[in-house]
């Protein structure tokens, strides 16, 4: 037969076996989804070839092209095997060139990571006939061979995208290349199947319904007793796997039915049909209640006023070796996207989008406002919450009933459909109800990292945050422990956001008296939002920028400072009161009042705090209030006057170390790392577990730049009692 023969024959071998395939038999499916993996598709592959080793010293960079039939006849890996006639165009470096005809097998295997995408490992080799160009006379004829590794991109069910890289050998020539290819499939059978993996596992979808057959009246499985709920828009996450509806399965014939599947559909609000849970087979007379669920898009949210849509129950089959589909249609009630009823208070949650842009705008900028002032003493998350409630004064937030849903009536009953406000709704509307302003206080308190809950009471809901301070080390914070509420290991803050003309600390106490007149009476409910969020996660309203015209930063610092002072007031008259009586019996105990200095100071109020320790100066050199007006200097940067004060306390205790300590520190401030390093040496050898605490002190100025870490050791106030 000769070598053209032996081409001519590797040619149609390779390109008409798949051909053959392809006429096996197609199963009983008619969407291939099971029964017909089998596909076949002509391919298109224009490719750069890269010379590389040796033979890139007589070759330049070439090009090709590939076009043959692929068959595939598994499902997921897809197993292919096929053939195509290669064209090869291949420069040498002495200014000729050499053309590559031949014919090739080829086979591997697809692993599908996605739907549309999947992963493509294969092999080929052939035989190829080449000639110079230039001449047209043989060069070469032998054998060759590749394999290499691809990705492939479902664009239609007709079509793939596919992008290879290669590696060949083409004996004979001794020619070694990479190969990076970018080809097309177009797909000539299996479009069905195809169809439905781009749909994902299983789904139904009625525009395949070819094939199919209905089933005659008083055959088959019979859809029957079809139950679905109201929607709420608010909650489009939830019914994902909580159920919207029932409908039961009744197999009407004498014998089994098997391959049973089905989905529930609403096109305007669905991508796809969401396959439900039911039995893959039921026996003859036998009957069974299938839960419906949906897996809705955030499109439900634009619904701003209730309406009715077409809901669809698919049900596909096998039986006596045909397919059956049959569609059971039902009208369905979605509500508005504000709409939400009482049955559970925890549904409440799904409002609270502490992520809306207009949220994060006001809680980002109040919070970085105040961060660095008032008291270090008073918790950081308290002042943040105190400090984003009267700048929602500021702004001008109401405390307004809507008559048309008042949540003291419609809390009672568990079916009447509220209307609650998105946060971002209750800034534009500068007005809520208290269920509407305690999602709103929540989401801003949130978007600003603090945890927060619901308090709901007979009539009622307010809102708690935590302080993340330990319970047991409540009455070291604050000196009104009645006015906290203790859950989960943690000191809680309840607030009642209706209270809108007093300040925090009236909105504070109004929420503490609530919790503690219902909660004696065992009618008081708690409901941390974290919690909640996994039952009702929050859904986001669409639309929407961070514009916002926040009061002006000085208006809101302002008040912000006003209600400190007011809770540190509040906080220490009680100690104040005491320690002054203890002055006052003791004829001005040196000892008593360097305390009272030192709670001053420790609140803020470093005025009076010096005004203390300065009556102790003026009768004696008292070491610890030599200190602790060095500290006053010290907070506020005053280096070389805390250092004045630090030296007399060291000229009377020079082996004190916490005046040693404050000593160094200082030098450290002042960046004079020679005399820091010496008094923190002398400390070393005194108190080496409080030098470790502060080695920051023994490093160079350039090491401490880079030690963040350190920032608040360095902050830190070392107070001395007595």
């Amino acid at each position: 037969m000769g070598r053209k023969g032996l081409f001519i024959g590797i040619i149609l071998v390779v390109c008409l076996a798949p051909l053959c395939f392809g006429q096996l038999r197609e199963g009983k499916s008619p969407d291939n989804r099971e029964e017909n993996p089998n596909t076949l598709s002509l391919f298109l592959s224009p490719a750069f070839e890269i010379p590389i080793g040796s033979s890139s010293e007589y070759f330049d960079l070439g090009g090709s092209a590939l076009i043959g039939l692929e068959y595939g006849f598994t499902s997921n890996p897809v197993l292919f095997a096929g053939g195509g006639i290669r064209y090869n165009f291949a420069p040498i470096k002495a200014e000729r060139s050499v053309s590559l005809v031949g014919a090739e097998g080829i086979g591997g295997m697809y692993f599908y990571l996605l739907p549309r995408l999947a992963a493509k490992v294969y092999g080929s080799g052939g035989y190829y006939y080449g000639f110079f160009n230039d001449a047209m006379e043989l060069s070469s004829n032998n054998f060759f061979a590749s394999g290499g590794l691809g990705l492939s991109y479902v664009v239609t069910p007709s079509l793939n995208l596919y992008l290879n890289g290669s590696y060949a050998y083409f004996m004979g020539l001794r020619l070694h290349e990479m190969n990076v290819s970018l080809g097309v499939s177009y797909y000539l059978t299996g479009l069905d199947k195809r169809k439905k993996s781009l749909q994902g596992p299983a789904t139904i979808l009625p525009e395949y319904l070819e094939g199919y057959k209905k089933p005659e009246p008083g055959r088959g499985i019979e859809l029957s007793g079809l139950d679905l709920q109201e929607v709420f828009p608010v909650f489009f996450k939830y019914y994902d796997d909580h159920p919207v509806g029932k409908v039961t399965l009744r197999n009407k014939e004498g014998g089994s039915v098997s391959s049973i599947k089905v989905g529930f559909l609403i096109r305007q609000y669905m991508d796809a049909a969401k396959q439900c849970p039911a039995p893959s087979e039921l026996a003859g007379g036998e009957s069974k209640e299938i839960e419906l669920f949906s897996l809705f898009t955030d499109k439900v949210l634009d619904i701003t006023e209730g309406t009715k849509v077409t809901a669809e129950v698919q049900l596909e089959y096998f039986m006596n070796d045909e397919w059956y589909r049959d569609v059971q249609t039902a009208t369905l009630r979605m509500y508005d996207r504000n709409a939400m009823t009482w049955d559970d208070d925890r549904k409440a949650a799904a409002f609270v989008t502490a992520k809306d842009p207009k949220v994060l705008a006001l809680a980002k900028n109040v919070a970085g406002m105040v961060r660095e002032r008032g008291s270090r003493s008073v918790n950081a998350n308290l002042r943040t919450a105190m400090a984003i409630h009267n700048a929602l004064d500021l702004y001008g937030l109401h405390y307004v009933v809507d008559p048309r849903t008042p949540y003291k009536e419609f809390s009672k009953k568990s079916k009447a459909i509220d209307f609650l406000q998105f946060p971002r709704q209750s800034l534009e509307y500068k007005a809520g109800d208290c269920d509407d302003l305690s999602i709103l206080y929540c989401s801003l308190l949130e978007a600003a990292g603090i945890e927060t809950a619901f308090i709901t009471v007979p009539g009622h809901i307010l809102m708690a945050f935590s302080t993340d301070i330990p319970e047991g080390d409540a009455s070291r914070h604050f000196s009104h422990t009645e006015d906290l509420l203790l859950k989960f290991g943690k000191i809680w803050i309840p607030v009642e956001v209706t209270e809108r003309s007093g300040g925090f600390l009236k909105a504070w106490q109004e929420g503490a008296g609530q919790w503690r007149e219902y909660e004696q009476k065992k009618q008081a409910a708690f409901y941390p939002l974290h919690e909640a969020w996994n039952q009702y996660e929050p859904v986001g309203l669409p639309g929407g920028n961070a514009d916002l015209r926040l009061p002006e930063d000085e208006k809101i610092v302002g008040s912000f400072q006003e209600e400190m002072l007011k809770f540190i007031d509040r906080e220490i008259y009680p100690m104040v009161a005491e320690l002054e009586e203890d002055i006052k019996k003791s004829g001005g105990s040196h000892v008593k009042r360097n305390k009272l200095g030192i709670l001053y100071a420790k609140y803020g109020l470093l005025d009076k705090a010096e005004a203390e320790f300065a009556k102790v100066l003026d009768e004696l050199e008292y070491v610890p209030s030599l200190v602790n007006m060095g500290n006053i200097h010290y907070f506020n940067e005053e280096w070389d006057k805390a250092l004045a004060f630090y030296d007399r306390a060291l000229k009377r205790e020079p082996s004190n170390a916490t005046v040693l300590l404050s000593v160094a520190r200082t030098y450290h401030q002042m960046e004079d790392y020679a005399l820091a390093k010496k008094t923190y040496d002398k400390l070393r050898k005194i108190d080496s577990g409080l030098a470790k605490r502060y080695a920051y002190i023994d490093m160079s100025g350039a090491t401490t730049e880079r030690a963040s870490d350190i920032t608040k050791i360095k902050e830190e106030v070392l107070w001395i009692e007595e």
